[in-house]
């Protein structure tokens, strides 16, 4: 599958804030700072040209925040707040570690095409939280937890328009296998969106979710009351699950696909200009199919 790479690839200069690369000032990089306890070491794997680590400077964060914001407000017309220049910016970042997937054949140097945020449990307790709890009762299941399991929150994922493949997806979630066995992580979850703030355009979908795979208590994150949407619209029996599958974002079909399960009631981004659901992976349920579909050479990772 892919191939460790002792030394990662540099970026270049952006030719346009779309592109997602990001060049300039020395101070720009500087090695990002921990900001919690922990602080993760760094990666390195290659498949192809395809590259996958973590952001080491403050010039890669900035890079994956230039995608977000090609993904979310140039593409998407979604952000009306929250952005510095050409940059998807939130109080959650200086936090985060920010996972990135690096064309290193790209045109013009090499520039990010895919990118996660990842917050772990013990840095969102002395950092202000998680973003999923602005939507979600997340911290009313974490409370219920057995002792000593730990969380970590994925969020702000987008990959480029232009990247959106099997490979591309494939060494982003190659990265989160590796982050999640370095720090012993339990339970992933985060929001994953719908595109519109219409619940009723994806009311199949939705209902598919909620009736095939709807989170076991007590791991059931429900939606803020104040904000809940009811998923369960249809019947069962009323729906082709070949069609509801097909109607599921390819993101959201590819957390199907390794065992993940959602939470009960969707949430509407009014900023985003998304319908959210909170997907939830329990890594002891799902261990086997993951590594199966993306480590298959190094289960050990």
């Amino acid at each position: 599958m892919s191939v460790p790479s002792k030394k990662s690839t540099a970026l270049a200069p952006a030719s346009s804030p779309a592109e997602a690369s990001f060049g300039g000032a020395a101070a720009a990089h500087a090695p990002v700072v921990a900001s919690g306890p922990g602080a993760a070491k760094n990666f390195c794997e290659r498949a192809g040209a395809l590259e996958v680590r973590l952001a080491e400077t403050q010039a890669d964060v900035a890079a994956c925040q230039q995608l977000r914001h090609a993904v979310f407000v140039e593409e998407m017309a979604g952000l009306t707040s929250g952005l510095v220049g050409a940059r998807d910016v939130d109080r959650f970042d200086d936090h985060a570690d920010h996972l990135m997937v690096v064309d290193t054949a790209a045109p013009g140097g090499a520039r990010v095409v895919g990118t996660y945020r990842l917050l772990r449990q013990e840095v969102a307790a002395v950092r202000g939280g998680f973003y999923t709890a602005q939507e979600f009762d997340i911290d009313g299941v974490i409370a219920k937890a057995p002792e000593g399991t730990r969380f970590l929150e994925l969020g702000r994922s987008c990959v480029h328009k232009q990247y959106r493949t099997r490979p591309t997806i494939n060494m982003l979630w190659r990265g989160i296998g590796l982050y999640v066995a370095m720090h012993s992580v339990d339970v992933m979850f985060g929001c994953a969106s719908f595109p519109g703030t219409d619940p009723a355009q994806h009311r199949l979908p939705l209902s598919f979710l909620y009736h095939r795979f709807l989170a076991p208590e007590p791991w059931r994150v429900r939606a803020l009351a104040d904000r809940h949407v009811e998923m369960n619209t249809m019947e069962a029996s009323a729906m082709s699950e070949r069609e509801a599958f097909r109607a599921l974002p390819a993101l959201i079909r590819g957390y199907v696909r390794v065992g993940c399960v959602f939470g009960d009631g969707a949430v509407i981004d009014p900023e985003l200009k998304t319908v959210d659901v909170l997907v939830m992976s329990i890594i002891a349920d799902v261990q086997d199919k993951y590594y199966a579909r993306f480590s298959a050479d190094d289960r050990s990772a």
